[in-house]
């Protein structure tokens, strides 16, 4: 079995960083020549492993990728986030119909992904307004806009509906450390292109300080898995990532063979390698962490049996009961444990 999993930090983490949808903000924190040498490096590393055909998501119609049943699509996350061992959350959420609650860490990764997505756009109206400026001159202009900028998200989503009191005080704070970090890196990174260049231009500097990529939208419908799956990254026809803005799971990484087998199966490119990115805030500072992984056999077919379990409880329709032992973590836990403290079901 080839399959390995791998913490890195330093540069490699950096390196993985630069290639997400929501993280494209970080691409200042590496030069293009680095990313090269990594990239090279990530490919030998795996260069003993290999993908069996039949486990392509190409070919989603022979018996072991082709979905159970027909008409019934799930997402990638609603079958690869198993905080229940019993799949009690599939039965919750697609046959007694009740909506996974919104909880703190819920509201927690909507306010991160989208302080990452759209800081990018607010760097490249300052610059095109103002013109090229010193990377100090960038950091007290955004600095200013921090407050405003926060506030809009927050209302945008509704966050005071679902968080109060010191909790909403800390993913408040939490998202000012956020931003900040973002603002004193790119700002750096802004001296150093113009540094660079003999003759800068506005153009090219954002050009190479907020590089534009493309969002994928893929349909996995050939797999049993939703129609617009939005994958967070999708690089160099071999590689995916998964951003989460919560605690470190190790089912995190059947996303990666969930994203992996439905871009091959609509867009037939091979995918091979993985990387889950945390992003956090703790104690005061920005942490991030990277797991990387070989999308190999095993993890392929142990994704396809977990997205067979699932549907195998959709179509039976009874429920499957508690675990011996619920998991804290699990988004359905305060509504299990009410109602089996209570003896209901």
């Amino acid at each position: 079995m080839c399959y390995f999993k791998l913490v890195f930090r330093g540069l490699c983490k950096v390196y993985f960083l630069c290639f997400s949808y929501y993280f494209w903000v970080f691409m200042f924190l590496i030069s293009s020549r680095e990313l090269s040498r990594l990239l090279i490096r990530f490919r030998k590393l795996y260069s003993g492993c290999s993908v069996s055909e039949e486990l392509r998501g190409w070919n989603w119609s022979n018996d072991l990728l082709s979905p159970p049943v027909d008409n019934l699509f799930l997402g990638v996350s609603e079958v690869a986030n198993r905080y229940c061992p019993n799949y009690r959350d599939i039965y919750l959420r697609r046959v007694a119909n009740i909506p996974a609650p919104v909880t703190v860490k819920t509201v927690r990764g909507w306010v991160y992904h989208a302080l990452c997505s759209e800081f990018p756009s607010l760097v490249r109206g300052k610059l095109y307004s103002h013109g090229l400026m010193r990377g100090y001159d960038l950091f007290k202009i955004l600095s200013g806009e921090r407050d405003g900028f926060i506030d809009s998200i927050f209302k945008r989503y509704g966050v005071e509906k679902y968080v109060f009191g010191l909790d909403y005080d800390s993913l408040r704070s939490d998202s000012c450390i956020l931003f900040d970090f973002m603002v004193l890196n790119v700002s750096a990174r802004l001296d150093e292109i113009i540094s660079e260049l003999s003759y800068p231009k506005v153009e090219n500097v954002v050009g190479r300080l907020m590089p534009e990529f493309e969002e994928k939208i893929v349909d996995g419908r050939f797999l049993g898995l939703s129609r617009e799956l939005r994958v967070d990254v999708f690089m160099d026809n071999r590689l995916v990532v998964d951003v989460k803005t919560g605690d470190v799971r190790d089912f995190h990484k059947y996303t990666l063979a969930g994203y992996a087998l439905a871009i091959e199966a609509d867009l037939e490119i091979p995918v091979d390698y993985g990387v889950i990115l945390y992003l956090a805030v703790k104690d005061g500072f920005v942490k991030i962490r990277s797991d990387l992984y070989f999308i190999d056999d095993t993890l392929r077919r142990e994704f396809i049996e977990i997205r067979d379990k699932a549907f195998d409880i959709i179509q039976v329709g009874e429920d499957p009961g508690y675990p011996s032992s619920c998991p804290d973590y699990c988004i359905y836990y305060d509504y299990c444990r009410v109602r089996r403290i209570g003896g209901r079901g």
